[in-house]
Formats: C-alpha cells, sequence, structure tokens
C-alpha cells in the first residue's frame, strides 16, 4: 500500500474528485480527513470509508474554522502527511458582467481556502520535518476559457502559489506540487455541461475523445502524496485528455 498509515487531509471531500481522492487514498492505506461543509455528504463519505475516515465540518474560507479543524486532527492522529486542498466553487458569465461579490466569493474559497489550510498544515510539517502539500488547480488556469474570467484567474492564482510555496518550503522537506483537472463529469461538472451540444463540443476539442472521469484523477493525487514523489516540487500534472497541448 502506497499510504500506509498516512495521514491524508482532503478538503471539498464530499461529492466529486475530493470523494474519489478520500476512497483513492483509502484504498492505498490511508487514514483519510474528509473536510467537506456539507455535513450530510461528508458523514456519508466518512459510513461509506469506513474506520480509516473521519470527517470534521469545516468551512475553508474560514481561518478560524480551519484552524480548528487541523487542531482536531493533530488531537486525533498527531501528525499530517498530506493536505489536498480540493475545495472550490465555480460560476460562469460574460467577464464585463461578473459582479465584484462574484470575484470576492471565488477567490475567498479557490484561492483564501488554500492559503488558510496551507498555512495551518506548515508549520506542523515543519516540525515534522516533512509533509506533502497538493493544490487542485484546473486547466482553466492554462487554457482560455470564455465565460469563466473570475474562475480562471482564482485557478490560476492557485498555480502562482505553488510555485512560489515550493522555493520557500523546500528547505523544510515540505514538497508542494499540483494538479489540473481538465473538465470532469462531477456534479459540479455535469451541471456545467447540461447542454447536449456543449458536451459534444468540449469533447470534440479533447485527443482522447471523452471528458473525464473523477477515478481518471486518483492516481496523480496518490503519487503526489506517497514517497514516489519525494524529490518533485513545484511542478502541476495537468490531467485533461490533452486537451492543453492543442
Amino acid at each position: 500500500m502506497r499510504l500506509k498509515d498516512k495521514v491524508v487531509i482532503v478538503t471539498g471531500a464530499g461529492q466529486g474528485l475530493g470523494e474519489a481522492f478520500c476512497k483513492g487514498c483509502a484504498k492505498e492505506g490511508a487514514n483519510v480527513v474528509i473536510v467537506e461543509i456539507n455535513e450530510e455528504t461528508g458523514k456519508s463519505i466518512e459510513h461509506e470509508i469506513g474506520g480509516k475516515a473521519a470527517f470534521i465540518r469545516t468551512d475553508v474560507s474560514s481561518q478560524s474554522q480551519v484552524k480548528a479543524m487541523v487542531d482536531e486532527v493533530m488531537k486525533r492522529f498527531g501528525k499530517i502527511d498530506a493536505l489536498i486542498c480540493n475545495a472550490g466553487i465555480h460560476a460562469g458569465g460574460k467577464f464585463w458582467e461578473e459582479t465584484p461579490e462574484t470575484w470576492q466569493k471565488m477567490f475567498e474559497v479557490n484561492v483564501m481556502g488554500v492559503v488558510y489550510c496551507c498555512q495551518a498544515v506548515v508549520p506542523i510539517m515543519i516540525k515534522q520535518g516533512k509533509g506533502k502539500i497538493i493544490n487542485v488547480s484546473s486547466k482553466a488556469a492554462v487554457v482560455g476559457e470564455p465565460l469563466h474570467a473570475a474562475y480562471s484567474s482564482s485557478k490560476g492564482a492557485v498555480l502562482s502559489l505553488i510555485r512560489a510555496m515550493a522555493s520557500e518550503l523546500g528547505q523544510y522537506g515540505i514538497r508542494v506540487n499540483g494538479i489540473c483537472p481538465g473538465t470532469t463529469l462531477t456534479p459540479l461538472g455535469k451541471s456545467a455541461i447540461s447542454d447536449p451540444e456543449l458536451r459534444k463540443a468540449l469533447e470534440s476539442g479533447i485527443p482522447l475523445g471523452r471528458l473525464g472521469e473523477p477515478e481518471d484523477h486518483i492516481g496523480s493525487i496518490v503519487y503526489l502524496a506517497s514517497d514516489e514523489s519525494d524529490w518533485m516540487t513545484g511542478q502541476t500534472i495537468i490531467v485533461d485528455g490533452g486537451l492543453s497541448m492543442i
């Protein structure tokens, strides 16, 4: 088992990619902390995984709630081997019509939610002398998309944060990497492409000919959380069926 007895925190863990990450890490032997604002879905995933899972309800855009969550993880497990910052929100619209409130909320969750979680675990990982941080960005950060200016900008900020953190934290044995998922059939993804014509258009631009499934991203996450990626930091793996190479 590639993550045997490691303690892995996954944010936004109640559905979609987060759910897949939790199940994939647990299958590899990790103790998984399910960080989710929706208590119903969080508890459901905890029950499904069983004894190697612990649900902690948390709003990642609240610094105080994030700190309380990390304190609880340390109380229960005594260490944090990996943090997977996956929580995020999405909204689209014409750039010139996106309101200040839309931009602010997007950055509160997609950027500051990552910052708060990372800031909370870094002192612990420094004391441990090691740790893995994996931040989930998006192919929207590297491929221009219409009607997604605020979302794309927030995910672009995550890419920059990965590199900045990696350069600063490497001396402490902390590796910081990320993944950029392409359009994936999560509940959020499905709602965004409910129009069959839109889905067909998206698929036509993907060299591998299909949209992603949450399970397509487990391998990258497990690799980055495991000891196999120990000589890797400041990098982002793009898993999008080949779309971004065009």
